[in-house]
């Protein structure tokens, strides 16, 4: 049935869109945060399930907000995203937040299952985590460190990455118990052993290499790399790998020159353009050999005893080097064909006798 025919299938805008994702790429565009990183995040969290809830901890949601973060984001951020009736509920003593109303502290607790909600809120938290790395660190956060400062928060993140730089050896599960307790398997391996921070932190980093972090990061993807960068400068376009200092192969060696970077050399791009009326090609290479056919009979005859004069002949301005010339046309190849005769046949002697092939019959 479909030999000769294409069945038919649902376009990209056809195709019905996963809420979860949408309800991601709000949030990123919602708070700047990148998308790429909320949705490696949440991928990471909960593989996507709104209702996802950790067995070791309080952590709920697309997310794994525990419930101290949670109503710390929806007391910051909710009037901003308009859940002002809920951040008004929240109330801090002694440094921990909390709901007196039980009916309201369940509803804002509830809010973790929603993806929307929750993506706004990893959004804002993206944001709030990369400002204080950044400023702890004198230098713009990498993806996988956000990612920590999301499971330890910025201050264990800070931490983390200060002590993988200086200790790389000292155990993480010293320094972060309760992380410990509630993640073994980012800081024990599948033997039990307890791993060191810098192992902790490939970990964490693992999952969100050549991640986008914000958009301004997209913007100017050299910032997050190089801190010191003047704000503004336009992104520098990565080179090709084929096009890299050192890497020519394929086409790239063949038609280049020099350590020209172009796809074709000079010379190259001259032979195939046309060329003016009236005039010639001429395979010019600024620095490099010039080689000059003979273009016609009227052409001055090159010696190898001077070969300057020969090339003075074709192009006054153009630097000769001693190279040789290829052989003129030979002189009978020159003249007009003219039509050979066809060849006289034979005459016959006398007329063609087909007796011998014919049969006798006899009449009725």
């Amino acid at each position: 049935m479909f030999l000769f025919t294409t069945p038919q299938s649902q376009s990209r805008e056809t195709q019905p869109a996963n809420p979860v994702v949408s309800a991601i790429r709000q949030g990123a565009e919602r708070t700047g945060a990148g998308f790429d990183y909320l949705l490696k995040t949440a991928q990471r969290e909960s593989s996507l399930e709104p209702t996802a809830k950790a067995s070791t901890s309080s952590a709920t949601g697309l997310f794994q907000f525990i419930e101290q973060t949670w109503l710390s984001m929806v007391k910051q951020e909710g009037p901003k995203q308009g859940l002002s009736q809920y951040a008004n509920a929240i109330t801090e003593s002694g440094g921990r937040l909390s709901v007196p109303d039980p009916a309201a502290r369940e509803k804002i607790l509830q809010l973790r299952n929603d993806p929307q909600v929750a993506a706004v809120m990893a959004g804002a938290l993206t944001q709030k985590n990369r400002d204080q790395l950044a400023s702890s660190l004198g230098r713009q956060p990498q993806a996988g460190e956000l990612y920590m400062a999301h499971v330890l928060g910025a201050r264990g993140a800070s931490d983390l990455i200060r002590a993988a730089a200086s200790d790389p050896s000292r155990v993480a599960a010293r320094d972060f118990p309760d992380a410990a307790g509630a993640n073994r398997s980012i800081f024990y391996d599948k033997a039990g052993r307890a791993r060191s921070v810098q192992e902790v932190y490939g970990v964490l980093a693992a999952s969100h290499a050549s991640t986008q972090v914000a958009a301004n990061v997209a913007q100017n993807p050299q910032a997050a790399l190089n801190p010191q960068a003047g704000q503004g400068e336009p992104p520098v376009a990565e080179i090709a790998a084929g096009l890299r200092e050192g890497r020519a192969k394929g086409l790239v060696g063949l038609f280049s020159t020099g350590g020209s970077r172009d796809p074709v050399s000079k010379a190259v791009a001259n032979l195939w353009t046309t060329p003016p009326r009236g005039g010639t090609r001429m395979a010019s290479l600024d620095g490099g050999e010039r080689y000059f056919p003979r273009s016609g009979s009227s052409e001055t005859t090159m010696s190898d005893a001077n070969p300057v004069a020969g090339a003075a002949a074709v192009s006054a301005p153009a630097r000769a080097v001693s190279a040789p010339l290829p052989p003129s046309r030979p002189t009978d190849l020159t003249q007009p064909t003219v039509a050979a005769s066809p060849p006289v046949a034979k005459r016959r002697s006398g007329p063609l006798d087909l007796s011998s092939f014919m049969i006798q019959r006899s009449g009725a």
